[in-house]
């Protein structure tokens, strides 16, 4: 019986220390760490040092010098949302999030992400928040949006791919 109580304990003490897919420790997550622009999966994300209060007006002010319109906040908890268009009618999500002493902002533009305006955007919400140098707003937002992954501009159109099913005179006949 002390034998099973015993691996169990170590069974849990293992699973509460164990990196998981949901979880982080905080023994790992450091702000130092990810203070700089990381951009995986469609998605930037950077964390400044400054309270959420501070950040989320530096967010729109950052969203007015980039050009995109229509802000839309919405609370999620702790968690604030906010959603808005660029000028070529992709959507933009950002996410605010509280950060042990720091605030993390994410950044996905369009479907399939966009690196260069997505770090533009967050390096405008570090000028607007003051934790970064000013920087002149550009005239243009760089934009290098990423491409669809599942269907490629580049692929041969199906004329040309089924051409020869289609000009085949006996396709559907049966030959006897």
């Amino acid at each position: 019986m002390r034998r099973a109580i015993s691996r169990r304990s170590l069974w849990l003490a293992l699973l509460a220390f164990a990196p998981g897919c949901a979880t982080t420790s905080p023994l790992i997550h450091s702000i130092e760490s990810s203070a700089e622009f990381s951009y995986s999966a469609g998605r930037g994300v950077q964390d400044f040092a400054a309270p959420p209060s501070a950040v989320i007006p530096a967010v729109f002010a950052a969203l007015t010098d980039l050009q995109m319109d229509d802000p839309q906040p919405a609370r999620d908890g702790v968690v604030t949302r906010i959603e808005a268009r660029t000028r070529d009618g992709r959507a933009v999500s950002l996410t605010v999030r509280p950060r042990a002493g720091a605030t993390q902002v994410g950044a996905r533009i369009g479907w399939f992400g966009d690196e260069a305006l997505s770090k533009a955007l967050l390096e405008r919400v570090g000028v607007r928040a003051g934790t970064q140098a000013p920087e002149a707003i550009p005239d243009e937002p760089p934009s290098t949006p990423s491409g669809n992954p599942y269907f490629s501009r580049s692929a041969i159109p199906d004329e040309v791919m089924l051409r020869d099913l289609a000009d085949a005179p006996y396709h559907d006949r049966v030959i006897p």
